[in-house]
């Protein structure tokens, strides 16, 4: 039964005046999918009348194993409507048209008054609900009917749409509709529609190459024998079983095949620690060779549920015992979080060293911020680059003080500095780059604080995908909802980010802004990074990775130990073991 056009339209009306906080509509016969639609079209602020609408001259290039799927069916069902006045329409993953078929003059004015054609964007937040962008946000096929469409530029027509996705990997890769006038609407559309979707996603399945039939063939023999998550991985593919799809985001995808394919396993079964978006988990690797010139797959068995990683150092009961709930981390290094809040939980003077853009100064607020408690107000900041110390830290009148830049401070004011220091009341951090510092300024450094030093962004690239969704997660409505695709955080994983965490935190903002609400790949970064060759490791670089993997297995792992054999720190192995991507068994 077809809703009464002029009934739904006032529901419509009603949501748009009274807001998201409206009474539901479902009573007066709107289905729950569509007002649902509608909700997100008002969150978005997507307007309702005419307006422009982004559109991509040229979409030719986009999604093309879609399109060479696609045109074969769409060329068959078109001979078979003949003069029908029905239009065909493919739109990639994010709702953007690449193909319409239509022929009737009439049929086509009413398309192109509606910005129905190729290049234009019909995603929800572009021009409301529709039967494809809201059949790509909802992934289930889907009838649009005349008045239910959000925009009024879509009215006249009733759609019915269907996802099309991936073989195999289950991956949304583009939506079909079908549409018409609405007086010509049939009841067969929506089977029509999910009909052409089957067949272009078998079309997709016969266009797998070799490469790709043999590495199914060694996912379908590893979920026949295990009943554990198993994860399938190459440059460009993650796939998984029912047990294993929870693990299969981009996040993942970026750190299974980075750490993978750096990690030299050679043919037969390996079990090793793995990276997983939600922490380290044990794990079955066998590598699968044969699978086509971007390398090799692996698949990969979890032994066990993702565990986060624990510092390893000699456990404080009592302090654990406190911890009444999880803390907020300070870092994204857990070993050097749990420095940061030792030092200040300790009350003693916190020096956070640093290249620059490393987040000295967003640590050592974060740290005085969970020391002074719930007093409300934050830690003062006073930069030392651009003005003198206090006498008395005290006069700030704030809870805990910051010494920003204590490097750039001329030489004449560490005297005052230290005093200042010494006498304070408050607790108290400073910021410091202690490879550019003078020697004096280490000298107080070394004999007032407890240094922390934190490690430049490709010293920890494996953390670059949670930093990112981080940074994502603190942007404004419509931003936040952006997502980067696995080879993108390859990309930034990859990056040597000479800028550290203040450039990568630039290069995300703006590409949310750019793209907001949009799936970022690697086509979409700066030009330098798509360009510049990626960050390997030369031959002293091995050599040091071979020294620091031998010296862990002489000693069972004890990076302390190890770190005593090689001359070096804890937290210097520490920065190597991230540097290199050694896997450990934390």
């Amino acid at each position: 039964m077809l809703p009464d056009q002029a009934q739904t339209r006032q529901a419509l009306e009603r949501l748009l005046a009274q807001g998201l906080l409206a009474t539901p509509v479902a009573q007066s016969g709107v289905r729950d999918v569509i007002e649902r639609s509608w909700r997100r079209c008002v969150g978005a602020e997507v307007p309702i009348g005419r307006h422009d609408i982004p559109y991509v001259a040229d979409v030719h290039d986009m999604a093309p194993r879609l399109h060479a799927a696609a045109a074969p069916v769409l060329d068959r069902l078109g001979d078979d409507l003949g003069d029908a006045r029905v239009a065909m329409f493919l739109s990639d993953d994010q709702g953007r048209i690449i193909m319409r078929r239509a022929g009737e003059p009439q049929q086509l004015r009413i398309l192109d008054n509606s910005c129905a054609a190729e290049g234009f964007d019909f995603s929800e937040t572009s021009i409301g609900t529709n039967g494809l962008g809201t059949v790509a946000r909802e992934r289930r096929p889907l009838l649009v009917h005349g008045s239910e469409h959000y925009s009024e530029l879509l009215g006249p027509l009733t759609c019915a749409g269907t996802p099309i996705f991936e073989p195999f990997t289950g991956q949304l890769l583009g939506t079909f509709a079908l549409a018409c006038r609405s007086d010509h609407a049939s009841a067969l559309m929506p089977a029509m529609a999910t009909d052409v979707g089957r067949q272009i996603e078998g079309n997709l399945t016969a266009m797998l190459g070799a490469h790709e039939r043999t590495l199914i063939q060694a996912f379908l023999l590893a979920t026949r024998t295990d009943r554990q998550p198993v994860i399938v991985v190459t440059e460009n593919t993650a796939f998984a079983n029912t047990a294993g799809l929870v693990h299969v985001t981009p996040e993942t995808h970026a750190l299974l095949w980075c750490d993978l394919a750096e990690s030299g396993l050679r043919a037969g079964r390996h079990r090793r620690v793995i990276r997983l978006a939600g922490g380290r988990a044990d794990a079955l690797v066998e590598r699968v060779d044969g699978v086509g010139p971007t390398g090799p797959a692996f698949c990969v068995r979890l032994l066990q549920s993702p565990r986060s990683p624990e510092p390893d150092r000699p456990s404080d009961h009592r302090r654990r015992h406190r911890r009444a709930a999880p803390q907020a981390p300070l870092h994204p290094v857990p070993d050097i979080s749990d420095q940061l809040r030792s030092a200040v939980g300790f009350r003693e003077v916190l020096a956070v060293d640093g290249p620059a853009g490393s987040g000295k100064l967003t640590a050592a607020m974060a740290a005085l911020a969970g020391a002074t408690g719930a007093t409300g107000a934050p830690p003062v900041v006073v930069d030392l680059a651009r003005t003198d110390c206090p006498e008395s830290l005290a006069e700030t009148g704030a809870p805990a003080v910051v010494l920003h830049h204590v490097h750039d401070a001329p030489a004449e004011h560490l005297r005052r500095i230290r005093t200042a220091i010494e006498d304070s009341s408050v607790p108290v951090a400073l910021t410091v780059d202690l490879d550019t510092a003078h020697h004096d300024v280490a000298a107080v450094v070394a004999a007032l604080c407890t240094t922390v030093r934190l490690p430049s962004l490709p010293e920890m690239s494996a953390e670059v995908p949670r930093i990112v969704l981080q940074i994502v997660a603190g942007l404004p409505p419509g931003q936040r909802e952006t997502r980067f695709t696995s080879d993108a955080l390859q990309v930034l994983m990859r990056w040597p980010w000479p800028g550290n965490l203040a450039e990568l935190r630039r290069t995300v903002e703006q590409l949310a802004r750019r793209r907001a609400g949009r799936s970022i790949s690697s086509a979409d970064l700066p030009p330098r990074m798509q360009q510049a060759p990626l960050r390997g490791f030369g031959m002293i670089e091995t050599a040091e990775r071979d020294a620091i993997v031998s010296a862990l297995h002489r000693f069972g792992g004890n990076r302390t130990q190890a770190a005593a054999a090689l001359g070096i720190g804890r937290t210097t192995l520490y920065r190597k073991l991230q540097t290199y991507r050694i896997p450990t068994g934390d």
